[in-house]
């Protein structure tokens, strides 16, 4: 009497053996592609989230960013640099000194940002950029009724810590 092999202990009256390998391979295969799925839909939606919270701390960073009142000039920047990262924290920082400053207190000018609406162009797990429609109404000692500008930016939202921050803002 000889010993049985292992393929030859699988196998049964009819061929059923023949199927078990392919039926093996296909449930292997079905459960990873199931890990693979649920893993992308979960990290979706984490981006989605990710998404969401960066467009929201944008609409409230540009309107801040983009408002002042020549009264409070100094305050109003110290809190805005709060906001924002990288290069850009120097560049505002810069420019408010050099070039906002001096025209808002000589000109008396008082800007409120309102920004309308945002959506999110692109996005990885640590930056979104993000478009935003932002009407700025200005008065000064020129001007006494409100002009009202339209713009449109778009803010680059950087994932510090657990904040987003603004690293670039860009006319449209």
């Amino acid at each position: 009497m000889r010993a049985a092999l292992p393929a030859e202990a699988a196998a049964t009256p009819g061929g059923r053996r023949r199927w078990v390998a392919p039926v093996a391979v296909l449930v292997a295969s079905l459960a990873a592609l199931g890990v693979v799925l649920g893993l992308t839909l979960q990290d979706g939606g984490a981006q989605d989230r990710a998404d969401r919270a960066a467009a929201s701390q944008a609409r409230t960073s540009v309107e801040q960013l983009l408002s002042y009142n020549y009264k409070t000039i100094d305050g109003q920047a110290a809190q805005v640099e709060g906001l924002l990262t990288g290069s850009f924290k120097g560049e505002f920082t810069s420019a408010m000194d050099k070039t906002i400053k001096p025209m808002a207190v000589k000109n008396q000018t008082v800007v409120q940002a309102k920004v309308s609406d945002v959506g999110v162009m692109s996005s990885s797990p640590t930056t979104v950029k993000v478009l935003a429609f932002v009407n700025q109404a200005r008065v000064g000692a020129d001007q006494k009724q409100p002009v009202v500008d339209q713009n449109r930016v778009i803010a680059t939202m950087t994932k510090v810590g657990d904040r987003w921050l603004v690293s670039k803002v860009d006319a449209f």
